[in-house]
């Protein structure tokens, strides 16, 4: 009762019995909402800047906005008095009168719910999230690489350098190797294509041995000729490698501490644009706005109870009340000015006679104290009988 905003001395009285328990649901709700409103902020909070001891006091400071204004929301709404009497279109005028007033606070309140779903429905969708901005990762990874690739490009001279050595060498050695096994099959007497068939070492094995050792000397000749420019090359390779490690290491510390509540708002939006997630999605924000607006649908379509009738009673003799002490002070104030007025004219009109008489100002006053007196008295109660009058029409027509 106390989070619905409700007067307590009011609500307790026996006239307000039947009202407990609406006022104890109305209050309900407003904490849950307010609860709701914290998890979500302090969530947020979290996605945001990954430090748990800012977003819990920040969250909790939000559920306290939140509770407040929910409360002013439900406190705020009177219930007008619709006469028996009344026809259905004045019936129908009230009630749009309500619903005019309310109109703004739903609108407000059903913002509000949509505010507190965004991060809630984060969390209910973090694996998918997590699953989409995997993807985003290996993407950027991708294009990162190339990016930090054609900005070095030394790294790619060098490596095609190296390989165009390592694909001569490899020539080289299959063109060695071939000759050998062929020279071999000669030597062994195999049959085939080049080959004479016939063992021993005849006028084709040594033409086939010359091709194999001069081969052999080309291998070692390319290996012993680039052996240095091949270190340098390897070596130059293996540091230009270490700095585009390093390179993807800065640009991935720089992405990753940008994966915040933007990001991940960003792959929650992707997400719920169709398929079954906009389905929950949209299912989840009506659920909290229904939860949001629940108070004021309740206190706006509930009828006039005993509660209202006692809080618009107080109210009324507290303004009655009020323009009674104003009523008082202005006729007070009214009827001092009059009495100062007669006061400075009488002593006026003595001070001229005093001037035309010659006569002492300190007896002139003495002489005259009773007549002015006198008057001021008479004054007085016309000034009292008038305001009397005025103050007795004012509570008759009240």
């Amino acid at each position: 009762m106390i989070c619905s905003g409700a007067t307590l001395d009011l609500l307790e009285q026996p006239e307000c019995r039947t009202e407990l328990s609406r006022y104890a649901m109305m209050g309900t709700f407003v904490l849950l909402t307010a609860l709701f409103a914290a998890l979500s902020g302090g969530f947020a909070l979290f996605t945001g800047f990954k430090i748990i001891s800012l977003a819990v006091p920040i969250g909790l400071l939000w559920g306290g906005f939140i509770f407040t204004l929910d409360r002013f929301i439900v406190s705020s709404l009177r219930k007008k008095l619709v006469p028996p009497e009344a026809s259905a279109g004045e019936k129908i005028w009230i009630k749009g009168g309500e619903l005019l007033t309310a109109l703004p606070r739903l609108v407000l309140a059903t913002f509000i719910a949509v505010t507190v779903s965004v991060p809630l429905e984060m969390k209910y969708f973090e694996p998918e999230i997590n699953v989409r901005l995997g993807e985003w990762h290996s993407r950027a990874a991708k294009d990162l690489v190339a990016q930090i690739s054609d900005s070095l490009p030394e790294l790619t001279a060098v490596e095609q350098e190296l390989a165009a050595l390592d694909n001569k060498e490899k020539t080289l050695r299959d063109r060695r190797d071939l000759l050998q096994q062929q020279l071999r099959d000669e030597a062994n007497g195999v049959a085939g294509k080049g080959l004479t068939g016939i063992p021993g070492a005849g006028k084709i094995y040594q033409q086939r041995l010359n091709d194999a050792n001069q081969a052999e000397r080309e291998l070692t000749y390319h290996q012993q000729s680039n052996q240095a420019r091949r270190q340098f090359l390897i070596d130059r390779l293996t540091t230009l490698r270490v700095e585009q490690a390093e390179a993807i290491k800065r640009k991935n510390q720089v992405r990753e501490a940008g994966d915040g509540f933007l990001e991940r708002f960003r792959a929650l939006s992707e997400l719920v644009s169709d398929g079954p997630a906009r389905n929950v999605s949209l299912f989840l924000v009506v659920l909290l706005t229904l939860i949001e607006t629940t108070p004021v649908l309740i206190k706006l379509f509930a009828k006039r109870g005993p509660y209202d009738e006692l809080l618009e009673t107080r109210e009324h003799k507290i303004h009655v009340a009020q323009q009674v002490e104003i009523s008082n002070f202005n006729s007070d104030t009214n009827v001092d000015l009059e009495l100062y007025a007669i006061k400075s004219e009488a002593r006026r009109q003595f001070e001229i006679n005093l001037s035309r008489q010659t006569i002492n100002p300190e007896r002139i006053e003495d002489l005259a104290a009773p007549d002015i007196e006198e008057a001021q008295a008479e004054i007085a109660k016309a000034a009292v009988g008038d305001w009397k009058w005025r103050q007795m029409n004012a509570v008759q027509h009240t």
